[in-house]
């Protein structure tokens, strides 16, 4: 009668322990998306020209920065809020990016004393669709994503250790528009599966990913200095499914 008990608690055990091994064992859940991003930013400036140069003139960013690109950093943390079929998202970006260089006197085209600077801050509200339905089910480590998000930009332009002013403008004003982004993410689990579930058990990290991302931004130009801070540039950076 023992014997035949423990078999029936076994049997009604069974497809409990059956289903429970169809999934990852100890794997935390997924509720966000961290993303720490590099890469060259120059915005389109040399669309503002000045007319008494006419012609002459290359452009607000080549006269001052001979058209080398900003190194942009950018921080985003989004949302989950759809994990079906793929994995949509909600969050926000927050970029900076700086270039100083040595001002030149435009009178006479020599450097002058004290260097000029541009920097950028950008915030992105963003709504992000990523396709990791494949990756999380069959191990297919690509993963593409697109991203729709608003472009708030604050802006300072810097002569030598105070803010710049030109022609009673101050060099400082706020910048928005859109952006679309497209990337794609190749998942790093895949390379080697126990250090990511070790991962994700040691500090709550369900996947990581290494992604190249580009970025069409357009943004509506100030009105007082015609600056046009549109770009089309690439990022690089780690992801991480929180």
């Amino acid at each position: 009668m023992m014997v035949a008990a423990l078999s029936l608690i076994v049997l009604s055990q069974a497809p409990g322990q059956v289903s429970t091994a169809t999934e990852k064992v100890g794997e935390s859940p997924r509720t966000f998306v961290l993303e720490l991003k590099l890469g060259p930013y120059t915005p389109l400036l040399n669309e503002t020209r000045l007319p008494e140069l006419g012609q002459n003139d290359p452009g607000l960013y080549a006269r001052f920065f001979n058209n080398e690109p900003m190194l942009m950093g950018e921080l985003g943390l989004e949302y989950m809020v759809w994990k079906k079929f793929g994995t949509l998202t909600v969050g926000a970006s927050v970029a900076y990016a700086e270039k100083f260089k040595r001002g030149i006197i435009e009178a006479t085209g020599a450097p002058a004393e004290q260097s000029t600077g541009i920097r950028v801050l950008t915030i992105r509200p963003t709504l992000a669709y990523r396709f990791d339905w494949a990756a999380l089910k069959y191990n297919v480590p690509l993963v593409p994503y697109v991203k729709a998000q608003f472009v708030a930009m604050p802006f300072w332009f810097i002569d030598g250790n105070k803010l710049s002013n030109y022609q009673g403008i101050p060099g400082q004003g706020f910048a928005y528009g859109v952006a679309g982004t497209a990337g794609l993410s190749f998942m790093l689990d895949f390379l080697d599966q126990r250090l990511a579930r070790d991962f994700d058990s040691s500090i709550g990290v369900n996947h990581t990913y290494l992604f190249a991302e580009f970025s069409f931004q357009e943004t509506v130009r100030q009105q007082a200095t015609s600056l046009n801070f549109s770009s089309r540039h690439w990022l690089f950076g780690l992801a991480f499914d929180l």
